[in-house]
């Protein structure tokens, strides 16, 4: 089996690359990463590395200088479409050509009769349900929306109909399409790998501070302001809430007071963030829509209790009511009552961060999330192949 694969950043795509490198079935890797970056090199993949970034390289360069809008969003749009050309021929000499959403309908297109198989991937749930769900929390938030790229939307929504398979990393990624009627046997779910360690030093600190830690983007995706809402609720002596992380443009919060005992260290890495899962006694993450949290992991990793929306790809990496809890979106109340158990219940606190080290142990790693992925894709041509045959039978 030959597979060509284009993507349009580095991201887990280089370690996707490599797991198909290193299982031979790896005939070009089409990808969009500037090859100005210091992480450039891929050794692994070799002389099957297409560099595709010529477009992709405007688009960085609008970001920096912070360019309207419209234009960065024109030229990432424009990147994918190049990727997309440049993939086109060395997928017809493959067995299967994996895309990311919005990097194939071109090539996918030309291989309808070619008995190559089209699989599109998506990192988050269906661009129809994401741009619902932002959307109406705009609305609530009296916030201007402004939706994503019309011709973006049009293309993966034509890659979706198109492609003989959905590769999803997540069960809520998968039921999302499930609900805009695509068939089981479709769609196909790999977790991404965690880069681990888990560390045994104790979750609550002398000081007897509940705190409660959130790490990702201040943005309107993440939901914060029910965050917020439910820290207010909490009973407690001594609490407080730890924002980690960059602010966007947009941040959901705005016009909001944050709670007593609320801290925005901003960004943190290296041994500051790992000081504040340490610190903490919950991790949070109130998110509206996330294809798979990996933050999740790395909190399970430190012995942190977690408490997730439904939407965050949580249940494929803890159980509900063992190492944390999941939670409906927007709901202040689950998140306030879960978060009232475990401040009132330090036993039960105990039991979970034991378990969430535990389960950090368990969670694949990327070699073995590569080795699952060629596995499926696999399964993949076997399943088209089997229809094929079917159809021709029938006929």
């Amino acid at each position: 089996m030959l597979i060509t694969y284009a993507a349009p950043n580095r991201s887990h795509h280089y370690f996707y690359a490599t797991a198909m490198a290193r299982a031979g079935c790896l005939k070009t890797f089409v990808c969009g990463f500037s090859r100005f970056s210091p992480r450039a090199p891929l050794p692994e993949v070799g002389n099957r590395l297409l560099r595709a970034d010529h477009l992709q390289n405007f688009y960085l360069a609008s970001q920096k200088l912070r360019l309207p809008a419209p234009i960065s969003d024109e030229l990432a749009y424009q990147s994918k479409i190049w990727i997309d050309h440049l993939a086109e021929r060395p997928a017809r000499a493959s067995d299967l050509f994996l895309f990311y959403n919005g990097a194939g309908l071109h090539t996918a297109g030309h291989l309808q009769s070619t008995g190559v198989v089209r699989s599109v991937e998506a990192v988050n749930c269906h661009v129809l349900v994401q741009e619902r769900i932002l959307r109406e929390e705009h609305r609530r938030l009296g916030l201007p929306f402004r939706p994503f790229h019309p011709r973006e939307v049009a293309r993966r929504v034509g890659e979706y109909e198109i492609a003989d398979a959905i590769l999803c990393p997540s069960h809520f990624v998968k039921d999302s399409f499930i609900s805009e009627g695509f068939p089981i046997d479709r769609i196909f779910v790999v977790p991404y790998g965690l880069s681990l360690q888990t560390r045994e030093t104790p979750i609550s600190g002398p000081d007897n501070i509940f705190r409660v830690l959130y790490v990702g983007q201040l943005g309107v995706r993440k939901g914060l302001r029910y965050l917020f809402d439910a820290f207010a609720r909490l009973r407690h002596p001594k609490k407080e809430l730890w924002i980690v992380g960059p602010r966007n443009l947009q941040t959901g919060i705005e016009g909001i007071q944050p709670p007593e005992g609320t801290h925005f260290p901003g960004v943190l890495k290296g041994e500051r963030l790992a000081r504040a899962y340490l610190d903490a006694s919950v991790f949070v993450l109130p998110t509206l829509e996330e294809g798979l949290a990996l933050v999740i992991g790395e909190a399970l990793s430190f012995g942190l209790p977690v408490i997730a929306t439904f939407n965050s790809g949580g249940t494929d990496l803890f159980q509900d009511g063992r190492e944390g809890f999941l939670v409906p979106i927007r709901s202040p109340e689950a998140l306030a009552e879960k978060m009232q158990q475990l401040a009132d219940d330090p036993g039960l606190r105990r039991q979970m961060a034991e378990a969430a080290r535990a389960r950090a142990t368990e969670l694949n790693g990327w070699e073995t999330a590569g080795e699952n992925l060629v596995d499926a894709l696999k399964r993949m041509v076997r399943s088209d192949r089997k229809t094929s045959a079917a159809s021709t039978a029938e006929r």
